[in-house]
């Protein structure tokens, strides 16, 4: 028959010992120990969370800028929160580094005590070195300020670790304060040495430059304010040396100027009055401001061939705009008037001696004026008339007007004026002679006027720079008028 093998492996099926409710019991049981277990967990980690972040706010509760002795208490807290968790290694070992960093806390605060005292203590020997210096009690030693700089650089980088910003910015500052009066009290010894009696404001070496009461006080006056610390002050005396001895160059080379245009323009006005008075002088002898009965006897012909005249406005119109224009016509008619006089010197009558002739130039004077050596004066007179531009003409005239003023040509000049044949001269010939010199003075002193005021220094310009540096001074201009 057929095996029920079914059958055998279902006996075989070993039976379970406990029923199913008995199995949902003992899961039940085990979930209950593992919501305990859970909840101890959670109490434990709430409680250890708890004592640390109570061990930090103590911990935190101080920084390194608080004292040692508040440190030192917060270091006794969390002592004794590290006694009572014993037990406890978690909170132990937090309690542990936050201790650790209290020390190094503690540690940072006393460097930071000693930088500060150790800074105040070296303001305070600052302070009594101005004390002293400012009293005249003590002297600046150089030696001394140089060993409070190392002192003050050494302990600042030995314990830059002890220093947060604002301390080490008062470090700084404070030896920066004694390298500043080092050099300041250096700058002032400088300047302040007999040796150093020169100082060169100047780019040019051979010119130098003194130090002015101005700049001398200027230096005393550094030199108060580094003796009571007052370094900033100092410095900017000190730094204005310089600028005082250009702003002094630059009033001295304006006083310089206005007195050289002063000079100047009354050189200027006295040489228009000297040609003013030189032209009365010719004047005279045509009648003019005179009777008639007190005129000087002279040569009628002369005296109806010569009507050109000189006339000068003041010194101050002349000098504007166009009076050069107006010099230039007065020069070129005391050059016609010169040359009329000198023509009838040259041989009018029969017997009439032809004066000029007589009178001979130098080879320079020849050469210069393209004549022949050994011409005369009547050979200059005759190349004047040919030419016919003014300015052609004044080379010529310059050396007719040279030997016509001369004193030791009139005699020789005046028989040229004779008009009838007699020994010696009269006092018409001898009036004319001196006609002649004074036009001949005359013309001289319009061309050096010219020259001198004009064109060497233009007087115009004098005028002008005058107007200017009188401009808004309270004082009235000195107008040379004349």
């Amino acid at each position: 028959m057929p095996v029920d093998v079914k059958a055998i492996l279902a006996a075989a099926e070993p039976k379970p010992v406990f029923g199913d409710d008995v199995m949902n019991l003992s899961r039940i049981a085990q979930s209950n120990r593992t919501y305990r277990r859970a909840q101890q967990l959670r109490e434990e980690q709430e409680y250890n969370t708890l004592a640390i972040a109570q061990g930090a706010e103590i911990a935190g509760s101080v920084n390194f800028m608080d004292s040692l002795a508040d440190i030192d208490l917060v270091i006794g807290e969390v002592a004794k929160m590290s006694a009572a968790h014993k037990d406890n290694n978690l909170v132990q070992a937090s309690l542990t580094k936050l201790r650790g960093g209290l020390e190094e806390t503690k540690e940072l605060a006393a460097g930071r005590n000693l930088a500060v005292e150790s800074l105040s203590n070296l303001k305070d020997e600052i302070y009594q070195m101005h004390e002293k210096r400012a009293d005249k009690s003590g002297i600046y030693n150089e030696g001394a300020v140089t060993d409070l700089i190392k002192y003050g650089e050494n302990f600042m980088y030995s314990n830059a670790h002890y220093l947060n910003k604002n301390l080490r910015d008062d470090w700084e500052s404070t030896i920066d304060e004694l390298v500043q009066t080092r050099n300041v009290y250096n700058m002032i010894d400088f300047y302040d040495t007999e040796e150093k009696e020169q100082i060169q404001f100047q780019t040019d070496p051979s010119q130098p430059d003194y130090l002015t009461s101005i700049q001398q006080a200027s230096l005393q006056q550094a030199k108060n304010y580094a003796d009571v610390g007052n370094i900033p002050d100092a410095v900017k005396s000190i730094s204005r040396l310089a600028e005082i001895g250009r702003l002094q160059r630059q009033s001295e080379a304006r006083t310089s100027g206005i007195n050289i245009a002063k000079q100047h323009l009354a050189e200027y006005g006295a040489s228009i009055e000297a040609i003013k008075t030189e032209w009365a002088g010719v004047q005279k002898f045509l009648g003019a401001g005179i009777e008639e009965k007190d005129e000087p006897p002279m040569p009628d012909d002369l005296k109806k061939a010569v009507s050109y005249n000189v006339q000068l406005p003041t010194a101050r119109l002349l000098a504007d705009e166009g009076g050069l224009e107006i010099l230039n016509t007065n020069i070129e008619s005391s050059s016609e008037l010169l040359s009329t006089t000198l023509d009838f010197a040259s041989g009018h009558g029969l017997w009439n001696p032809d004066a000029l002739e007589r009178i001979t130039i130098t080879s320079q004077e020849s050469s210069y004026l393209g004549l022949d050596e050994g011409s005369n004066l009547q050979d200059v007179l005759e190349a004047y008339g040919r030419r016919t531009v003014m300015e052609e003409k004044e080379p010529y005239m310059d050396i007719l007007a040279t030997y016509a003023s001369d004193p030791e040509n009139i005699e020789t000049i005046a028989a040229g004026f004779k008009g009838r044949f007699m020994t010696g001269l009269d006092d018409k010939e001898k009036n004319a002679a001196k006609f002649m010199s004074g036009a001949a003075r005359t013309y001289i002193k319009l061309k050096t006027l010219r020259q001198k005021h004009f064109y060497d220094t233009p007087v115009g310009q004098l005028y002008n720079f005058m107007d200017v540096q009188t401009q808004g001074q309270g004082s009235g201009f000195i107008d040379f008028q004349y």
